[in-house]
């Protein structure tokens, strides 16, 4: 019995780590044969690949919050950059230690995502229109405090160590951590999926929707605060417009998806983590042969992600024809 535990464990693990793997010994291949003998074992280059999988991770694990109960927040970039712009100035001219400034930026991201959820309550609006019509709002915000100066920590060092390596994994690690406890140890991740499945069957046996969404929409904010931590420490953040935020949300979408299927043995949650890890490591190797910006790094990406989704929302078909045929086949020699 332990032995077959220990041998379903194995498996679980090589397959959920199988495409990160399958990225790394292909990208390998492709640079070493172009000459970059730097991509592989190499300490700076695993130093990026877990700074980017940390930014994207936690980003990508805000969105699949929604999306995982049947939502999609188009205001989480918006909640981001004002996050982002508010908790890093507030710490600049507060003075005051990391801790603080991520704590801050955790509080700010609940708060506005909450404000989200009550707006879409209230509203009774559609999900997209109401989470567009905020995040126009947020950024409008992001022209209005600070003199439209954005955030610039580079004068205070200090609090980007949650943007840098070791500390970022710490932010990762906490993001992670948020999300299972809600999705799987608490009432209100479990009722949110239920609606999500079946919101009549739902509401029918008494779960209160709207107090549901609230909670999501907090959640979600804690992890976009957790993101906005992150988003401040490493870039210098701008006042935006014309749901120019929305870019800083699509571009952590796609592990977000391929989570689901990456993480189809274990959980979404390490699915998502890794799918981030294995869109790191592509960009990595893509940039160490000359392709890492500009037309063919978005050609090579969109190709890669229509191969993906087409493989996974083929499979079961695939997977249902293969087991049929070797079926009738045992039947023929029988």
């Amino acid at each position: 019995m332990k032995t077959n535990k220990a041998f379903e464990f194995i498996r679980r693990f090589f397959l959920t780590i199988l495409f990160p793997l399958v990225i790394y010994v292909v990208m390998y291949l492709i640079t070493h044969s172009r000459g970059v003998t730097y991509f592989g074992l190499n300490r700076d280059m695993w130093r990026t690949v877990l700074v980017n999988t940390s930014m994207t991770g936690v980003a990508a694990l805000a969105i699949w919050t929604q999306i995982k109960n049947g939502r999609f927040d188009f205001s989480g970039g918006a909640t981001m950059v004002l996050t982002a712009i508010l908790a890093g100035n507030l710490s600049l001219d507060l003075a005051l230690s990391p801790l603080l400034y991520l704590l801050l930026c955790i509080v700010i991201g609940a708060a506005l995502s909450t404000f989200t959820g009550v707006v879409y309550i209230l509203g009774r609006l559609p999900i997209m229109i109401c989470t567009i019509g905020v995040a126009l709002l947020y950024e409008s915000f992001t022209y209005l405090v600070y003199d439209a100066e954005g955030l610039n920590m580079m004068s205070n060092t200090k609090l980007t160590v949650f943007g840098r390596m070791p500390c970022i994994l710490i932010v990762l690690a906490l993001a992670v951590t948020v999300f299972l406890v809600y999705c799987y140890l608490t009432v209100p991740g479990k009722r949110a999926k239920l609606l999500s499945n079946n919101q009549q069957a739902g509401v029918n046996i008494g779960i209160r929707e709207n107090r549901n969404v609230l909670q999501t929409f907090f959640m979600c904010g804690l992890l976009l605060g957790c993101a906005a931590a992150i988003y401040g420490s490493n870039n210098t953040v701008a006042p935006q417009a014309g749901l120019s935020t929305a870019n800083t949300l699509f571009s952590n979408i796609i592990p977000a998806y391929m989570g689901i299927f990456v993480g189809a043995v274990s959980v979404d949650a390490l699915g998502v983590v890794l799918a981030s890890m294995g869109m790191a490591i592509l960009n990595y190797g893509l940039s160490c042969i000359g392709l890492g910006s500009g037309g063919w790094q978005s050609i090579i990406i969109g190709t890669f992600m229509l191969a993906f989704y087409t493989l996974t929302a083929q499979w079961p078909r695939w997977k249902e024809h293969c087991q049929r045929s070797k079926r009738l086949k045992e039947e023929g020699a029988a």
